[in-house]
Protein backbone atom coordinates (compact mmCIF):
# COMPACT_ATOMS: atom_id res chain seq x y z
CA UNK A 1 0.00 0.00 0.00
CA UNK A 2 1.44 3.38 -1.00
CA UNK A 3 1.86 6.28 0.82
CA UNK A 4 1.51 9.99 0.45
CA UNK A 5 3.96 11.19 0.65
CA UNK A 6 6.27 8.45 0.83
CA UNK A 7 8.26 9.14 3.57
CA UNK A 8 5.90 10.10 6.03
CA UNK A 9 4.77 7.50 9.38
CA UNK A 10 2.65 4.76 9.43
CA UNK A 11 -0.26 5.33 11.78
CA UNK A 12 -3.12 3.41 12.30
CA UNK A 13 -6.68 4.59 11.64
CA UNK A 14 -10.17 3.26 11.51
CA UNK A 15 -9.94 2.80 7.66
CA UNK A 16 -6.85 3.08 7.01
CA UNK A 17 -3.25 3.32 7.93
CA UNK A 18 -2.53 6.37 5.77
CA UNK A 19 -1.57 10.19 7.46
CA UNK A 20 0.82 13.12 7.41
CA UNK A 21 2.91 13.80 9.99
CA UNK A 22 1.49 17.35 10.85
CA UNK A 23 -2.02 15.17 12.04
CA UNK A 24 -0.24 12.73 13.83
CA UNK A 25 0.00 14.64 17.34
CA UNK A 26 -3.54 16.61 16.37
CA UNK A 27 -5.34 13.23 15.76
CA UNK A 28 -3.94 11.53 19.14
CA UNK A 29 -5.32 14.61 20.78
CA UNK A 30 -8.59 14.93 19.26
CA UNK A 31 -8.67 10.94 20.31
CA UNK A 32 -7.98 11.99 24.14
CA UNK A 33 -10.16 14.61 24.25
CA UNK A 34 -13.01 13.24 22.54
CA UNK A 35 -13.26 10.11 24.83
CA UNK A 36 -12.84 12.70 27.94
CA UNK A 37 -15.77 14.29 26.70
CA UNK A 38 -17.26 10.51 26.51
CA UNK A 39 -16.31 9.28 30.03
CA UNK A 40 -17.26 12.27 32.13
CA UNK A 41 -20.97 12.21 31.10
CA UNK A 42 -20.89 7.92 31.57
CA UNK A 43 -19.38 8.68 34.73
CA UNK A 44 -22.29 10.87 35.71
CA UNK A 45 -24.34 9.28 34.41
CA UNK A 46 -23.67 6.12 36.68
CA UNK A 47 -23.35 7.79 39.48
CA UNK A 48 -27.28 9.41 39.31
CA UNK A 49 -28.50 5.57 38.50
CA UNK A 50 -26.41 4.21 41.80
CA UNK A 51 -28.16 7.19 43.62
CA UNK A 52 -31.29 6.39 42.25
CA UNK A 53 -30.93 2.65 43.15
CA UNK A 54 -30.56 3.87 46.62
CA UNK A 55 -33.47 5.73 46.86
CA UNK A 56 -35.19 2.90 44.96
CA UNK A 57 -34.36 0.61 47.70
CA UNK A 58 -34.71 2.93 50.27
CA UNK A 59 -38.49 3.88 49.92
CA UNK A 60 -39.29 0.55 48.22
CA UNK A 61 -42.25 -1.38 50.30
CA UNK A 62 -40.43 -4.87 51.20
CA UNK A 63 -42.46 -7.63 51.39
CA UNK A 64 -42.23 -8.83 55.41
CA UNK A 65 -42.60 -12.57 55.75
CA UNK A 66 -44.86 -13.82 58.55
CA UNK A 67 -45.28 -17.12 59.12
CA UNK A 68 -48.49 -18.99 60.34
CA UNK A 69 -47.50 -20.14 63.99
CA UNK A 70 -48.37 -23.72 65.40
CA UNK A 71 -50.41 -24.73 68.37
CA UNK A 72 -49.93 -24.36 72.26
CA UNK A 73 -52.63 -25.88 74.52
CA UNK A 74 -52.90 -25.32 77.72
CA UNK A 75 -55.52 -27.34 80.49
CA UNK A 76 -56.23 -26.50 84.18
CA UNK A 77 -57.04 -28.80 86.41
CA UNK A 78 -57.53 -28.67 90.49
CA UNK A 79 -53.52 -29.28 90.50
CA UNK A 80 -52.72 -26.52 88.12
CA UNK A 81 -51.59 -26.04 84.32
CA UNK A 82 -50.79 -28.34 81.39
CA UNK A 83 -49.33 -26.75 78.67
CA UNK A 84 -47.97 -27.81 75.28
CA UNK A 85 -46.66 -26.65 72.02
CA UNK A 86 -45.34 -27.43 68.77
CA UNK A 87 -41.54 -26.00 67.76
CA UNK A 88 -42.27 -24.31 64.35
CA UNK A 89 -40.78 -21.01 62.94
CA UNK A 90 -41.55 -19.80 59.61
CA UNK A 91 -38.22 -18.47 58.01
CA UNK A 92 -38.28 -16.16 55.11
CA UNK A 93 -36.52 -18.29 52.58
CA UNK A 94 -39.55 -20.57 52.63
CA UNK A 95 -37.69 -23.28 55.02
CA UNK A 96 -39.18 -24.31 59.03
CA UNK A 97 -37.01 -24.30 61.77
CA UNK A 98 -37.00 -24.95 65.68
CA UNK A 99 -38.18 -22.28 68.30
CA UNK A 100 -39.15 -22.79 72.04
CA UNK A 101 -42.63 -21.64 72.53
CA UNK A 102 -42.70 -23.22 76.20
CA UNK A 103 -40.50 -22.05 78.96
CA UNK A 104 -40.19 -21.44 82.70
CA UNK A 105 -40.75 -17.96 84.01
CA UNK A 106 -38.90 -18.74 88.07
CA UNK A 107 -40.20 -21.01 89.90
CA UNK A 108 -43.57 -21.43 89.65
CA UNK A 109 -44.83 -19.91 86.50
CA UNK A 110 -44.84 -20.84 82.55
CA UNK A 111 -44.69 -18.48 78.90
CA UNK A 112 -46.16 -20.19 76.23
CA UNK A 113 -46.20 -18.51 72.63
CA UNK A 114 -49.07 -18.85 70.88
CA UNK A 115 -49.13 -17.89 66.77
CA UNK A 116 -46.07 -16.13 64.53
CA UNK A 117 -42.46 -16.22 66.69
CA UNK A 118 -41.05 -14.18 64.23
CA UNK A 119 -41.04 -11.51 61.86
CA UNK A 120 -38.33 -11.34 58.99
CA UNK A 121 -37.47 -9.20 56.54
CA UNK A 122 -37.26 -10.71 52.84
CA UNK A 123 -34.29 -12.51 51.69
CA UNK A 124 -33.66 -9.93 49.09
CA UNK A 125 -33.01 -7.38 51.35
CA UNK A 126 -29.40 -5.79 51.75
CA UNK A 127 -29.36 -5.76 55.33
CA UNK A 128 -32.20 -7.94 56.92
CA UNK A 129 -33.73 -8.09 59.90
CA UNK A 130 -36.15 -9.51 62.72
CA UNK A 131 -38.36 -9.44 65.21
CA UNK A 132 -38.09 -13.13 66.90
CA UNK A 133 -40.36 -13.10 69.98
CA UNK A 134 -39.13 -16.57 71.09
CA UNK A 135 -35.45 -15.39 71.35
CA UNK A 136 -36.20 -12.09 72.94
CA UNK A 137 -38.29 -13.94 75.86
CA UNK A 138 -35.55 -16.60 76.12
CA UNK A 139 -33.09 -14.12 76.58
CA UNK A 140 -34.66 -12.16 79.63
CA UNK A 141 -35.89 -15.22 81.63
CA UNK A 142 -32.52 -16.47 81.25
CA UNK A 143 -31.29 -13.15 82.67
CA UNK A 144 -34.26 -12.95 85.25
CA UNK A 145 -34.53 -16.66 86.52
CA UNK A 146 -35.81 -15.63 90.07
CA UNK A 147 -39.09 -13.53 88.36
CA UNK A 148 -42.33 -13.98 88.60
CA UNK A 149 -45.32 -14.83 86.17
CA UNK A 150 -46.44 -10.32 87.06
CA UNK A 151 -43.10 -9.08 86.71
CA UNK A 152 -42.32 -11.13 83.44
CA UNK A 153 -45.76 -10.00 81.74
CA UNK A 154 -44.89 -6.27 82.52
CA UNK A 155 -41.40 -6.02 81.47
CA UNK A 156 -41.71 -8.68 78.26
CA UNK A 157 -44.66 -6.93 76.91
CA UNK A 158 -43.12 -3.74 77.28
CA UNK A 159 -39.78 -4.56 75.36
CA UNK A 160 -41.59 -6.59 72.96
CA UNK A 161 -43.65 -3.71 72.48
CA UNK A 162 -40.78 -1.14 72.08
CA UNK A 163 -39.10 -3.31 69.67
CA UNK A 164 -41.96 -3.87 66.87
CA UNK A 165 -42.58 0.39 66.99
CA UNK A 166 -38.83 0.67 66.44
CA UNK A 167 -38.41 -2.30 63.54
CA UNK A 168 -42.43 -0.46 61.80
CA UNK A 169 -40.89 2.76 61.98
CA UNK A 170 -39.05 1.89 58.79
CA UNK A 171 -41.65 -0.53 57.46
CA UNK A 172 -44.98 -1.09 55.70
CA UNK A 173 -47.13 -4.00 57.15
CA UNK A 174 -48.56 -4.72 54.47
CA UNK A 175 -51.49 -7.09 54.02
CA UNK A 176 -50.99 -8.23 57.56
CA UNK A 177 -51.72 -4.35 59.14
CA UNK A 178 -53.85 -4.24 61.61
CA UNK A 179 -54.11 -8.16 61.68
CA UNK A 180 -53.57 -10.51 65.00
CA UNK A 181 -49.89 -12.19 64.63
CA UNK A 182 -48.85 -13.55 68.38
CA UNK A 183 -49.36 -13.39 72.18
CA UNK A 184 -47.92 -14.42 75.32
CA UNK A 185 -49.51 -16.72 77.40
CA UNK A 186 -48.22 -16.83 81.25
CA UNK A 187 -49.88 -19.48 83.39
CA UNK A 188 -48.62 -20.03 87.08
CA UNK A 189 -49.36 -19.31 90.39
CA UNK A 190 -48.92 -16.11 92.66
CA UNK A 191 -49.63 -15.77 96.17
CA UNK A 192 -50.42 -19.50 96.08
CA UNK A 193 -53.29 -19.05 94.04
CA UNK A 194 -53.44 -20.04 90.04
CA UNK A 195 -53.32 -17.37 87.85
CA UNK A 196 -53.15 -16.79 83.72
CA UNK A 197 -52.51 -13.62 81.93
CA UNK A 198 -52.85 -13.39 78.07
CA UNK A 199 -51.50 -10.11 75.63
CA UNK A 200 -52.50 -10.13 72.02
CA UNK A 201 -50.57 -8.25 69.32
CA UNK A 202 -51.95 -6.76 66.57
CA UNK A 203 -49.69 -5.31 63.74
CA UNK A 204 -49.16 -0.99 63.27
CA UNK A 205 -51.85 -0.40 60.43
CA UNK A 206 -49.20 2.09 58.51
CA UNK A 207 -45.21 2.56 58.75
CA UNK A 208 -44.33 4.00 61.81
CA UNK A 209 -47.81 3.11 63.58
CA UNK A 210 -47.81 1.02 67.18
CA UNK A 211 -48.77 -2.39 67.47
CA UNK A 212 -52.15 -2.81 68.83
CA UNK A 213 -52.39 -4.72 71.97
CA UNK A 214 -55.33 -6.75 73.46
CA UNK A 215 -54.87 -7.94 77.49
CA UNK A 216 -57.02 -10.88 78.70
CA UNK A 217 -57.02 -11.52 82.17
CA UNK A 218 -59.59 -14.62 82.61
CA UNK A 219 -59.62 -17.85 84.55
CA UNK A 220 -59.26 -21.21 82.95
CA UNK A 221 -61.47 -23.83 84.82
CA UNK A 222 -60.42 -26.98 85.88
CA UNK A 223 -61.19 -29.44 82.45
CA UNK A 224 -61.24 -26.30 80.20
CA UNK A 225 -58.72 -27.05 77.04
CA UNK A 226 -57.95 -23.94 75.14
CA UNK A 227 -55.96 -24.09 71.93
CA UNK A 228 -53.37 -21.01 70.50
CA UNK A 229 -53.34 -22.16 67.00
CA UNK A 230 -55.52 -23.84 64.69
CA UNK A 231 -58.28 -25.47 66.57
CA UNK A 232 -59.93 -27.72 63.98
CA UNK A 233 -57.95 -30.75 64.76
CA UNK A 234 -58.08 -30.39 68.74
CA UNK A 235 -62.38 -29.81 67.91
CA UNK A 236 -62.21 -32.77 65.55
CA UNK A 237 -60.69 -34.99 68.56
CA UNK A 238 -62.45 -33.77 71.51
CA UNK A 239 -66.07 -33.26 69.97
CA UNK A 240 -66.23 -34.12 66.39
CA UNK A 241 -68.96 -36.37 65.17
CA UNK A 242 -67.40 -37.38 61.73
CA UNK A 243 -64.81 -40.34 60.53
CA UNK A 244 -62.00 -37.92 60.46
CA UNK A 245 -59.19 -38.45 62.47
CA UNK A 246 -60.40 -42.07 63.18
CA UNK A 247 -57.25 -43.45 64.50
CA UNK A 248 -56.25 -40.83 66.40
CA UNK A 249 -59.79 -40.55 68.28
CA UNK A 250 -58.73 -44.38 68.59
CA UNK A 251 -55.93 -43.70 71.08
CA UNK A 252 -56.84 -43.94 74.74
CA UNK A 253 -56.38 -40.67 76.00
CA UNK A 254 -58.54 -39.04 73.56
CA UNK A 255 -61.59 -41.61 73.68
CA UNK A 256 -60.97 -41.37 77.70
CA UNK A 257 -61.76 -37.46 77.04
CA UNK A 258 -64.88 -37.58 74.78
CA UNK A 259 -66.40 -40.57 77.00
CA UNK A 260 -65.58 -38.51 80.10
CA UNK A 261 -68.99 -36.40 81.66
CA UNK A 262 -66.17 -34.89 84.50
CA UNK A 263 -63.21 -33.59 82.29
CA UNK A 264 -62.27 -31.05 85.32
CA UNK A 265 -61.59 -34.24 87.02
CA UNK A 266 -58.41 -34.78 84.51
CA UNK A 267 -55.17 -35.28 86.18
CA UNK A 268 -52.09 -32.98 84.62
CA UNK A 269 -50.70 -36.18 83.35
CA UNK A 270 -54.01 -37.00 81.84
CA UNK A 271 -53.76 -33.61 79.53
CA UNK A 272 -50.37 -34.26 78.92
CA UNK A 273 -51.10 -37.28 76.95
CA UNK A 274 -53.98 -36.09 75.27
CA UNK A 275 -51.75 -32.77 74.23
CA UNK A 276 -49.40 -35.24 72.98
CA UNK A 277 -52.33 -36.80 70.45
CA UNK A 278 -53.69 -33.40 69.29
CA UNK A 279 -50.25 -32.27 68.46
CA UNK A 280 -49.67 -35.37 66.61
CA UNK A 281 -53.12 -35.33 64.31
CA UNK A 282 -51.84 -31.40 64.05
CA UNK A 283 -48.48 -32.63 62.31
CA UNK A 284 -49.86 -35.56 60.50
CA UNK A 285 -50.84 -35.14 56.65
CA UNK A 286 -54.55 -36.02 57.96
CA UNK A 287 -54.94 -33.18 60.22
CA UNK A 288 -52.64 -30.72 57.68
CA UNK A 289 -55.46 -31.72 55.01
CA UNK A 290 -58.04 -30.76 57.65
CA UNK A 291 -57.10 -27.27 58.39
CA UNK A 292 -57.33 -24.43 56.44
CA UNK A 293 -55.98 -21.34 57.86
CA UNK A 294 -51.82 -22.40 56.66
CA UNK A 295 -50.35 -22.72 59.77
CA UNK A 296 -47.26 -24.91 60.02
CA UNK A 297 -47.55 -27.14 62.90
CA UNK A 298 -44.10 -29.25 63.43
CA UNK A 299 -42.27 -30.87 65.82
CA UNK A 300 -40.44 -30.97 68.34
CA UNK A 301 -43.08 -30.53 71.04
CA UNK A 302 -42.76 -29.91 74.65
CA UNK A 303 -44.49 -30.60 77.41
CA UNK A 304 -44.70 -29.14 80.60
CA UNK A 305 -47.14 -29.09 84.45
CA UNK A 306 -47.39 -26.12 86.68
CA UNK A 307 -48.44 -26.43 90.27
CA UNK A 308 -48.13 -24.87 93.37
CA UNK A 309 -46.40 -27.30 95.49
CA UNK A 310 -43.86 -28.67 92.61
CA UNK A 311 -43.71 -25.65 90.14
CA UNK A 312 -42.78 -25.72 87.06
CA UNK A 313 -41.93 -29.29 85.25
CA UNK A 314 -41.03 -30.42 82.20
CA UNK A 315 -42.95 -33.29 81.52
CA UNK A 316 -42.65 -36.46 78.78
CA UNK A 317 -45.71 -37.47 76.91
Amino acid sequence: MARYPPDAPLVRTRFSYRTYPAETKFLKKVMVAGMSKLILPLICLMSLLAAAGEQEREHRKFHLVIGHGGLVLLAGTPEGFALAADGSSFNADGTVSLADKLMAVGKRGALALGGTVAIQDPVGRAVRQEVNVSRMAAAWLAAHPETDIDTASRELNAAIADTLAKFYATRDPGADAGKYQFELIFAGFAAGQPKTLRTRYYLPKVKGGKARTESIAVAVKPGEVLAFGPERVKEELLRGKSNALKTFKAEAPVKKFRESAAPGTFSLQDYIELFDVILRAAESEEGKKLESSGAIVTPTNAFATVTAGEGFAWKKR
